[in-house]
């Protein structure tokens, strides 16, 4: 398979998740809103539904990960794409709280909230992480997982700010023709990974090498999980109840979020350059980390919203090199598998935190939850630079 090829398959990838992106960013801004304003739910009752949806998404994202290293990465990416427009359709159909369970659960909401364009519908990054990765070399990687987290988030923030223009429904039904799009783009893409023969599974073997990384990347991302789970999901919950901000208002909060991070992705490469990949994630999460702790003590929605806008590109910057690392340690024929399993132990964890995080919002002070966030983004901190620091290649530029 040619360079042009590999070219366009990239193109159609970031044309999918832009698309994708989009209806996840108005989407993860106004699901926590529409169950507490318009269903009447209590932060008790959105923590066990997000805390449904956060399950269900690492135990997706181990299964679209294993099957996208046997069975072919397009198809399953296809097949895993279409629960978002699933979930979404059920949210404009029924009020059932059981049925809005599944559709938590199919459509990964329970990772909404906290990033723009982030988590939801999340359970493909595993397979769409390995596609750019063949399509890619170690010379261009950490550019491509720049750009595609730049079109990522600025697609979201786009999504965020077009909140204050439409109702609800509206919402929800733009959401789900976008997310059926993302579905038809990516149809033309040829996987450059040889497929199975006459349709057999792939033996997809990990090596000892691939277990000692994906170890080392499941503790870590542990603790990176439960730090997200206590606080991302309710982000736009907190700034509606705690400080009183409407939903336009932090639709563009989110939206500026978003486009700060995105012109933050720029200049992922020239930092992993001058201080090194892991040295990169460790400086950038734990001052992110510092920052984000101080919204619950901040006397104003300014002084809190600016402490937001300061810390989440800080905090998403090494996302991209993050990603590179990762599946340059890894094996080619495990790499979805290594990026799902990765995956799964970062978000069985959040899932767990976004359980609690609701009754804790319930009950107690608000820095409460968010001390507990920062002292498990410290630690994830610390075992990046005890894990990775003396690695062979950890520190160069991928």
């Amino acid at each position: 398979m040619d360079d042009d090829v590999s070219k366009r398959n990239v193109v159609l990838l970031f044309a999918s998740r832009a698309l994708r992106s989009f209806a996840a960013g108005f989407m993860g801004v106004i699901i926590g809103l529409y169950l507490l304003h318009v269903m009447g739910m209590s932060p008790v009752v959105i923590g066990v539904l997000f805390a449904v949806g956060a399950i269900s998404i690492p135990a997706m994202s181990l299964a679209v990960g294993r099957l996208g290293d046997v069975y072919g990465r397009k198809i399953v990416l296809i097949l895993d794409m279409l629960a978002l427009p699933l979930g979404i359709a059920i949210l404009l159909t029924s009020k059932n709280l059981y049925l809005l369970g599944l559709s938590m659960a199919i459509g990964g909401f329970g990772m909404a909230g906290g990033l723009v364009g982030g988590g939801v519908g999340a359970s493909v990054a595993p397979v769409l992480t390995a596609l750019l990765a063949e399509n890619t070399d170690e010379k261009n990687r950490t550019k491509v997982y720049s750009l595609n987290s730049q079109i990522n988030t600025f697609a979201g923030a786009a999504g965020a700010a077009i909140i204050s223009f439409m109702n609800y429904r509206q919402l929800f039904e733009f959401g789900l023709v976008l997310s059926l799009l993302s579905v038809l783009v990516v149809l033309p893409l040829r996987e450059r990974f040889s497929r199975p023969i006459q349709g057999q599974a792939r033996t997809a073997q990990l090596s000892e090498s691939d277990k000692k990384f994906i170890k080392i990347f499941a503790y870590t991302g542990l603790l990176n999980g439960a730090g997200m789970g206590l606080i991302s999901p309710f982000l736009p919950i907190i700034f509606n109840q705690f400080f009183g901000m409407s939903n336009s208002q932090i639709g563009f909060l989110m939206s500026a979020g978003g486009i700060i991070s995105g012109i933050a992705f720029s200049f992922t490469p020239y930092l992993a350059r001058r201080m090194g990949l892991v040295n990169l994630i460790v400086v950038t999460r734990g001052l992110a980390s510092a920052l984000t702790f101080m919204i619950p003590f901040s006397p104003s929605s300014v002084l809190a919203s600016a402490f937001y806008l300061i810390s989440t590109p800080i905090r998403m910057v090494s996302i991209p090199a993050q990603s590179s690392l990762q599946m340059s340690l890894i094996g080619e024929g495990s790499r979805s598998t290594a990026s799902g399993l990765n995956q799964a132990a970062r978000q069985f964890p959040q899932a767990v935190s976004t359980l609690v995080a609701g009754a804790l919002i319930s009950i107690m002070p608000l820095y409460v939850p968010f001390a507990l966030a920062t002292a498990f983004n410290y630690a994830n901190v610390y075992l990046y630079e005890r894990f990775f620091s003396k690695l062979p290649g950890a520190k160069r530029v991928i």
